[in-house]
């Protein structure tokens, strides 16, 4: 199965025009710290001219210095100026490009889920929430700080170790000797972090799995008496992310550490060689003439900006640590969610069904063939070679033990699963190629409907694609097929009250007659799929939810699976799966 995430480009990663942006902004970046260099020169020049003053052998020089440093101040305050607006540039269209990287990446998590069959397993709800979150998050100051400042730590030493070069080489050495060793050391720590990360990032998806588990699982947590329990497991798995985090900032500390200790020591050996340049000490590492106070106070300044990439790039090394991590695992969540890139792609350009618009079974009950279907799950062969038919406007009334398949049948002709071979037919188009515009007119009750928070009005309405032209009669139809129209009078708002996560405040026979009632607003459907219809409820309410689905089954090919004896009396054919899984036609489908 092709999964969304490997269709050619990894989640998370940059596309090539969001590259280009941060690689601009990265040079837009390092043109701002190269202006430091003429800014340095204007700052030298004049003390440069005042030590010269000072001096002995150089009088004369003051009849030049109100000129120089107003040329300087002005020249000063225009280069700064234009720094501060290069690098409000760059950091803008940094940010932009990480932002738009962010929402790719969530939206390929997100379409991913919605695309995803609901009969495929889905990762723990809390885990999945914080890759959507937290872990998006950390992609941010990855592509925002590391992707410019690598390309700044590119050309900004190289461009000031050559102008050192040019005033001494000496001094330009310094330079090139300590800058090399920080990002060996960044390396060698480097890896450590990253592996840091990963650890505290695994165990913040966890800690929020398991918070997300035992807040919706709080009520049963009370029952049992097993409150104190889980407030030990939080606070172990809390105490556990302290650790990680302690763990990733004592390698961010360190790292900070060998960086200051190494630019220190450049600047000091800077300083140190020019001092006693200057004092006559030293007459090695000049092309000729001896430094002049200008010359050294200029290669002094420029010696912190040769650093000062460096210790940028360290910062957002941590950052770039942290954020291939969160890809890491962010490509997990993708592969465990495992979601075909195809109905991924549906899903984005909300691809409506313009193709079918001629098909005869989006008008009229189709008739639905299995040739030839196997099905292996989890190592079990669930069918074999397994062939039916079913006419158009039949019923077929499916039983079977627990696990014979049942289900899984009910998915096939929804589209939730595919064979492993074989093929299901809708009037002979390939569910494979229809599924999306055939469940759009589906009636369908699942073994375990879901109501979501909201009035009971606003869970019927789900079912309708347009509801803003459903009338109170249409409801109430539905209500009656579904035999829950005493159920709605009994609440204390009717169809205004309001429901809790899960259907919370209805039991499990009301939240199914509810769903049922749900199902029924979708009128203009050409297939019923029930399962289970009648688990859950006493024989009263079974016996309406039965003669609601007699009404329901007219005109509309039907499948209904159960072990309910009571749903065998609907008229129709009778497929049981525990006979019925053989290479060939099944003989007792009656």
């Amino acid at each position: 199965m092709e999964n969304s995430g490997k269709s050619g480009q990894e989640i998370g990663d940059a596309d090539i025009s969001e590259k280009t942006a941060l690689n601009w902004a990265g040079t837009i970046l390092a043109v701002a710290d190269l202006l430091w260099i003429p800014q340095a020169g204007l700052i030298a020049w004049p003390l440069g001219l005042v030590l010269s003053d000072v001096t002995v052998d150089s009088q004369g020089a003051n009849s030049e210095l109100p000129v120089v440093l107003l040329t300087c101040v002005a020249g000063l305050v225009m280069i700064a100026l234009i720094r501060v607006y290069l690098q409000i540039l760059a950091q803008g269209q940094a940010q932009r490009a990480a932002r738009r990287i962010q929402k790719k990446a969530r939206g390929d998590l997100l379409f991913a889920a919605i695309a995803r069959s609901p009969a495929q397993s889905f990762p723990p709800s809390g885990a999945f929430a914080a890759h959507v979150t937290d872990q998006v998050d950390l992609l941010g100051p990855y592509y925002r700080n590391y992707w410019p400042q690598f390309m700044r730590l590119k050309l900004v030493p190289l461009a000031i170790v050559l102008v050192t070069a040019w005033f001494s080489w000496l001094a330009a050495l310094i330079l090139v000797i300590s800058g090399p060793v920080i990002p060996v050391f960044m390396a060698l720590i480097g890896a450590r972090a990253k592996t840091a990360s990963a650890d505290q990032q695994e165990e913040l998806a966890r800690l929020s799995g398991m918070l997300l588990d035992r807040i919706r699982g709080l009520e049963t947590l009370v029952l049992f008496g097993a409150v104190g329990n889980s407030r030990s497991e939080i606070r172990d798995a809390g105490e556990r992310f302290r650790l990680g985090t302690m763990r990733v900032l004592k390698v961010a500390f360190l790292s900070s550490t060998v960086l200051e200790l190494f630019s220190a020591l450049g600047i000091a050996f800077s300083a140190v060689y020019v001092g006693f340049s200057l004092l006559g000490d030293i007459e090695i590492g000049v092309w000729g003439k001896s430094l002049g106070y200008a010359q050294g106070l200029f290669i002094l300044l420029l010696a912190p900006e040769f650093f000062a990439p460096l210790r940028s790039f360290s910062a957002a090394y941590h950052d770039r640590a942290a954020g291939l991590a969160a890809r890491q695992k962010l490509s997990e969540m993708l592969d465990a969610i495992d979601t075909p890139a195809a109905a991924v792609s549906a899903v984005r350009t909300a691809v409506e069904p313009q193709m079918h618009q001629d098909k005869k079974w989006l008008f009229e009950a189709p008739g639905i063939s299995f040739g030839n279907v196997t099905i292996d799950l989890a190592g079990r062969k669930v069918f074999d070679r397994f062939n039916c038919r079913i006419e158009p406007g039949e019923t077929l009334l499916i039983t079977g033990r627990s696990g014979c398949g049942k289900t899984t049948l009910l998915d096939l002709v929804l589209g939730f699963r595919m064979p492993d071979c074989g093929n299901v037919l809708v009037d002979g188009d390939d569910i494979s190629m229809v599924a999306d515009a055939l469940r759009r007119k589906v009636m369908y009750l699942g073994q375990a409907p879901r109501l979501f928070h909201g009035s009971v009005k606003a869970n019927l309405l789900k079912a309708m694609p347009d509801p803003s032209g459903v009338q109170d009669a249409d409801i109430q139809t539905a209500l009656h097929l579904a035999g829950a129209q005493d159920l709605v009078s009994r609440l204390p708002r009717g169809l205004a009250t309001q429901l809790g996560e899960d259907g919370f405040g209805l039991s499990v026979g009301e939240i199914r007659r509810i769903a049922l009632a749900r199902a029924a607003m979708r009128k203009e459907a050409r297939i019923l799929i029930v399962d289970e219809p009648t688990a859950g409820l006493d024989p009263d309410t079974a016996a309406d939810v039965i003669e609601g689905l007699k009404i329901l089954s007219k005109e509309r090919t039907c499948l209904i699976a159960t072990h309910d004896p009571a749903v065998l009396e609907i008229s129709g054919r009778h497929l049981d799966l525990d006979i019925a899984k053989t290479p060939v036609a099944p003989e007792n489908v009656k």
